[in-house]
């Protein structure tokens, strides 16, 4: 009775470690349930922890073995399930052969790597866990022991087979996080950057912008602002259809970023309006600047069996001499792009 107990006693604190582990977020999780595990599993005295990532198992915990080590081996989905026993229900499997099963398995140089910084040879006795979800091998624990092969009694299998549940647990809360933690990131590309292009768009622009006025100011630099359109887009959505103008788009896109200088943010505002924040850039080397993106623009674009031709006008207002307020300068440079559509001048810095 008073082992019962203490086996109760021994299972409600991994319960209770790994609630709190989960409550704090601790940064590795299993390097923590790990450690927790070996004290209180009968006969455990080092182990590890594989996690699967897409079509391979990594080691992501260790106890008494070199993790960084560890890490340079790996195991494809069937070696890991051919070494779980391919079992179900998260069924425990104490292993004796070790040594014979990964020279049988593997029969490459990752069984001496596993000799050298896993212990192999060492081990008599391996307490496998493994943690499916939906059927799935997900995760393996391995709970080892150097001094005897019937190390593991009923006892170690019971508290195992508890821990791989609670494992399961924590597998599905993290992978949960992570699934969240993506689609926040996503979500937060998505609202600062135009959909077509990857572009950074007007939000981001603006916010940005907002940051290298006030570096300018503080450190007496001029800034521009290129204010673009493409001549001759129209057509080519009316003729081709919206399919190939999209394609005219990304291709513009790639081009001015890849002919601005490496500190100029190119975004998107709009259809087929794009704007330049051209930081320590002067109104004659913004003009330069100016003539070089449209001298891109008016490469021929190859998309599928058309060659099609376009230009690109653009209008320029510089900070400090045209005005010292970002919406006041997107202004500018938004009216002097429409002079020089109007009179087909291609780039246009100064107010008439």
């Amino acid at each position: 009775m008073e082992k019962l107990e203490a086996c109760l006693e021994i299972l409600q604190h991994i319960g209770e470690i790994v609630t709190k582990l989960l409550d704090e977020q601790t940064e590795n999780v299993y390097q923590d349930v790990l450690e927790k595990a070996i004290k209180l599993v009968p006969g455990a005295q080092a182990g590890s922890v594989l996690v699967r990532e897409n079509d391979h198992f990594k080691y992501v915990a260790a106890v008494g073995y070199e993790l960084e080590e560890l890490q340079k081996v790996t195991f494809t989905v069937e070696e890991e399930e051919e070494w779980v026993g391919r079992s179900r229900n998260h069924a425990i499997l104490v292993r004796e052969d070790v040594i014979r099963f990964d020279d049988a398995v593997l029969r490459d140089e990752r069984v001496e790597m596993l000799g050298n910084v896993g212990g192999l040879k060492k081990i008599k006795a391996a307490l496998v866990i493994p943690v499916r979800v939906k059927n799935e091998l997900r995760l393996v624990v391995n709970l080892d022991n150097f001094e005897s092969s019937d190390a593991f009694d009923n006892n170690s299998i019971i508290m195992a087979r508890t821990l791989a549940n609670l494992l399961g647990m924590v597998f599905k809360r993290l992978e949960l996080e992570n699934q969240l933690r993506e689609k926040s990131q996503l979500l937060e590309y998505m609202s600062y950057h135009d959909p077509l292009t990857n572009l950074p768009n007007r939000r981001l622009f603006e916010e940005f912008a907002e940051k290298m006025f006030t570096l300018a100011r503080r450190e007496n630099k001029a800034l521009s602002i290129l204010f673009m359109d493409l001549d001759g887009f129209k057509p080519v959505n009316d003729t081709y259809g919206h399919q190939v103008g999209d394609e005219v788009l990304k291709l513009a896109a790639g081009r001015l970023e890849r002919f601005a200088r490496s500190s100029d943010m190119v975004s998107r505002f709009g259809g087929d309006e794009f704007v330049v924040l051209a930081y320590d850039c002067s109104k004659q080397d913004a003009t330069a600047l100016a003539a070089r993106l449209i001298k891109a623009i008016e490469e021929p674009f190859e998309i599928d069996q058309l060659t099609l031709k376009l230009s690109a006008s653009v209008g320029v207002a510089t900070f400090p001499e045209d005005g010292d307020e970002l919406t006041e300068l997107i202004r500018l440079a938004d009216e002097r792009l429409y002079v020089a559509k109007k009179s087909s001048v291609k780039i246009v810095a100064q107010s008439t």
